[in-house]
């Protein structure tokens, strides 16, 4: 116990964050950009590092530039040493008799529940002292934020990594539409060729390539179509008001596209048979350090009822 005492009490602390931000970067130039420092400096500090450890954290050669099993275990226990470093403000308010806190979600676009709805209106009737922030993001962004322990709580489809916890939240079948305006409004018997090089309308988490692109992107990237983004929005109405002006084609959620179908303002493109769904869970990083609010946040909500909207 003495020598992991004296260890942490000789440990630079100051070495840690400059190699999570070597990781992050993914290059000690890139680190030393983002640390205003000199390459030199970071690279010492990082030799430094695996020194005091006694251990070689990043495989650095020619063309190379990977985590080590050592630094791949060091990166995650610094990113939840940060994690709690973020929120210590917030653990040392005085929570009084009535719960405070801020609650911080951060999520994928158009990730709509009714019943979720129902539990932030209970929660806020119950704790009015408490607040809340929600940011529309990426999937790959949404995880980070929970990973390293920036939101309390994420919305979000792709892969969920092992180290958090999810539930299942919604689920939405998803099919490509145009509006009144285009070449192929009103045909029945479109093709996929026909659709290539339309120009394209994405919500912000559709993103071609990459390790969480979800089942409506990897459709895009089979057919062929999409490849063209004229207009990027995290908003519903302007995705589908777009569509309907013909500024582009777009992928949406069947619930959504119908009152559109229904006003002749939408018509509904190839590919017509095994239409892609996504799955949207909640996320939480179960290492995370909570304020009173977001601890009472998540026992409140967990229980929420998932809703297929494919049905």
């Amino acid at each position: 116990m003495q020598r992991l005492e004296r260890f942490a009490h000789n440990l630079d602390w100051n070495l840690l964050r400059t190699f999570v931000i070597v990781v992050e970067e993914g290059s000690i130039t890139a680190a030393a950009n983002r640390l205003l420092l000199q390459q030199p400096a970071v690279s010492m500090a990082l030799k430094r590092l695996e020194q005091t450890l006694d251990q070689k954290l990043i495989d650095r050669r020619p063309g190379r530039f990977e985590l080590t099993e050592a630094g791949a275990k060091l990166h995650r226990q610094c990113r939840d040493i940060f994690a709690a470093v973020v929120r210590l403000p917030e653990t040392l308010e005085t929570a009084g008799d009535d719960i405070t806190g801020h609650v911080s979600i951060h999520t994928v676009s158009h990730a709509h529940n009714d019943a979720w709805d129902r539990k932030l209106q209970g929660f806020f009737a119950r704790h009015p002292k408490a607040t809340i922030s929600i940011k529309v993001e990426t999937t790959t962004d949404v995880l980070s934020a929970v990973e390293r322990g920036v939101a309390t709580l994420g919305l979000c489809d792709g892969n969920i990594p092992d180290g958090l916890e999810k539930a299942f939240h919604i689920r939405e079948q998803y099919a490509l539409y145009c509006g009144r305006g285009h070449r192929l409004f009103g045909v029945r018997d479109a093709g996929l060729n026909d659709l290539r090089g339309d120009p394209y309308i994405a919500f912000t988490a559709d993103v071609l390539g990459g390790q969480h692109m979800n089942a409506v992107t990897a459709v895009r990237a089979m057919g062929s179509f999409g490849q063209k983004v004229r207009a990027v929005s995290s908003n519903v109405e302007e995705v589908i008001r777009l569509i309907s002006a013909n500024i582009g084609i777009g992928m949406m959620p069947d619930h959504l596209a119908a009152p559109g179908l229904a006003a002749g303002e939408l018509w509904q493109l190839p590919p017509y048979s095994m239409p892609p769904t996504t799955d949207v869970f909640r996320i939480t990083n179960p290492n995370a350090i909570l304020n009173p609010a977001e601890a009472a946040f998540l026992a409140h909500i967990s229980d929420t009822e998932a809703l297929d909207h494919s049905l």
